[in-house]
């Protein structure tokens, strides 16, 4: 018969173990998105098109003490580009973007969708210029809460869960 064993517990001081109020490691250098609402961090990471290979940590639903839960994307070795972030913003805004480098935070803002912008999205609508002319989609954010836009060729609105990225 096999004896149980008796478990352990871990040493508080031991750098292996992550504090219990540390979910995710440290990052040495990238990019951090952080307070994404929760449920939207795997779409962020969709629409960034990283290269592969990219090493990526993704949190779903961790504690907040502000939002009571968030998600959390952790790119080593990558820093979004003005493009990027907006369209993270259009899909979480309020979140917050830092640069990491030497496991320091060396830049941090707030993301908030763009009042208008073109070449972001792609209008919905069928019947919309944009896909016989192949123009780039162009919109002007209608609500911010619930984030609604309006493009500007066809007037068609579209809510943020219709969000078609280009």
């Amino acid at each position: 018969m096999i004896q149980p064993q008796e478990l352990t517990t871990h040493d508080e001081e031991s750098p292996l173990m992550p504090k219990p109020t540390q979910q995710v490691a440290k990052l040495k250098q990238g990019t951090v998105l952080d307070h994404l609402r929760a449920g939207t961090g795997l779409r962020c990471l969709r629409v960034l098109k990283l290269p592969p290979g990219t090493t990526v940590l993704v949190g779903i639903n961790l504690t907040s003490k502000s939002h009571g839960k968030k998600d959390l994307v952790k790119i080593e070795r990558y820093e979004l580009s003005e493009a990027e972030a907006a369209k993270v913003a259009l899909i979480s805004p309020d979140a917050t973007i830092s640069i990491i480098r030497d496991y320091k935070v060396v830049g941090k803002h707030g993301l908030h969708p763009p009042i208008a912008f073109r070449g972001l999205l792609r209008c919905t609508n069928p019947a919309c210029i944009v896909h016989t002319e192949r123009i780039a989609g162009s919109f002007v954010v209608e609500s911010r809460d619930p984030l609604t836009v309006r493009c500007d060729y066809c007037e068609r609105s579209i809510t943020a869960d219709q969000f078609e990225f280009a």
